[in-house]
């Protein structure tokens, strides 16, 4: 690999596989090494309030997919990192920018919405900071405002067909952020499902990203082509409705033979098989095909994440971006971790666990990686890639846990 860390490495369940647990705390093996060229990183934010995740390329491109900023505050979330003083957009942008700088960057090529929810674009308070235009700063637009995005990928701006959003003041800010863009001559771009251009590299070939799925389609793999996911709505059954969460963008990213699938907050709950259309994950993830690392749809919430998810993508390491008491559910962490009889665990790493999901998930929990904390995927060109899990509780990026290295599927093919 890339770096060097010293010989403490914490592999699998030691500890019980559980940083910060009642008791006891990780030993630090120091801060984590910078990014350097031709390394891919994969950064999983634990804010505590939703998702985020920075992408710092191995030709420099930066890519954020989603910056969630829900409000509730515990119970309904964990309480917000690295220590509350911060908003989520704030101490999204500053982690980005922070690691973004080893590369000489300091604004982003991409911004991705998967969909339009709180916890993944961020939710309006009365109170809350405003740009010039009147757009509140929160979640996406705040991270805009300190990092600026060159362009930013809708699942369905501007008309949101096959479904509207809904009305709330978090969508209708989404669509004020994304508009005051557009006067301002800044891009904006529905997802193209099924290219594999829409996301540039900087350089040329560097990397690869294909949108296998979003606002209601799916790449049917025959070059960049797509179909429709639903049947029309005068054909959908009786009862059955769509939600913007089965509408979420999808994407692997390639680099040599290493392989990424993040799926935002895709659903599986066909309501017990009486409305097989609703399960959009399924045909997502069949596209997708194999991968090395993948995050859990819909934080591994009961509905998500179900047995064709782990069938057809077959990662090696999960990554579930938890912040709520029902993240995830027990029968997805079973299936996650392969927990059963005679079969050999994968590995899960979990971004923050509440303690009401600790209290439920006990069982599995011994066969967790890590259940609090910034989830880092650093991989080299030839395909090898360490998981390294650093403390969230502050800035310093001290890293608490670290895989061995990996060789990717295909290289190992």
């Amino acid at each position: 690999m890339s770096f060097q860390l010293p010989r403490r490495d914490l592999i699998g369940g030691l500890l019980g596989g559980l940083m910060l647990a009642p008791g006891r705390a990780l030993a630090s093996l120091g801060p984590l090494p910078p990014w350097t060229p031709g390394t891919l990183d994969i950064h999983h934010i634990d804010t505590g309030v939703g998702n985020a995740t920075f992408i710092l390329a191995p030709d420099g491109s930066t890519i954020l997919i989603d910056c969630g900023a829900t409000r509730g505050g515990p119970p309904a979330s964990t309480e917000l990192r690295p220590d509350g003083a911060r908003s989520a957009g704030e101490a999204v942008a500053r982690y980005a920018l922070r690691h973004a700088r080893a590369a000489g960057r300091d604004t982003l090529d991409y911004m991705v919405a998967t969909h339009v929810h709180p916890d993944h674009i961020g939710s309006p308070l009365p109170g809350d900071p405003k740009a010039a235009d009147g757009v509140v700063l929160t979640g996406l637009s705040e991270v805009d405002a300190m990092m600026p995005a060159t362009t930013v990928i809708d699942r369905g701006y501007p008309d949101y067909d096959p479904l509207p959003l809904i009305s709330a003041p978090f969508a209708a800010n989404h669509r004020a952020w994304l508009e005051a863009r557009l006067r301002a001559g800044r891009r904006v771009e529905r997802v193209a499902v099924g290219s594999v251009r829409q996301l540039k590299a900087r350089r040329e070939g560097a990397f690869a990203v294909r949108f296998v799925g979003g606002n209601g389609r799916v790449w049917t793999g025959d070059g960049e082509a797509s179909r429709a996911l639903y049947p029309p709505p005068s054909a959908r059954t009786a009862g059955a409705r769509l939600e913007e969460n089965h509408l979420s963008i999808a994407m692997v990213l390639a680099f040599g033979p290493f392989r990424y699938f993040t799926g935002g907050d895709l659903m599986a709950d066909t309501q017990d098989g009486a409305y097989p259309w609703l399960d959009v994950e399924t045909p997502i993830v069949q596209a997708a095909g194999p991968v090395d690392v993948a995050t859990a749809d819909h934080h591994g919430y009961f509905d998500a994440t179900g047995p064709q998810f782990v069938r057809a993508l077959n990662a090696d390491a999960y990554v579930v971006q938890a912040w709520h008491a029902t993240h995830p559910a027990m029968a997805t962490l079973q299936r996650l971790l392969d927990d059963w009889p005679g079969r050999a665990r994968r590995d899960v790493y979990i971004t923050r666990l509440a303690p009401e999901s600790r209290a439920v998930n006990g069982r599995f929990l011994p066969g967790v990686k890590i259940v609090e904390g910034h989830v880092v995927v650093r991989v080299d060109a030839d395909g090898r890639y360490r998981v390294l899990v650093t403390d969230s509780r502050n800035e310093t990026d001290e890293v608490l846990l670290a895989s061995l290295p990996r060789a990717a599927k295909r290289s190992r093919a």
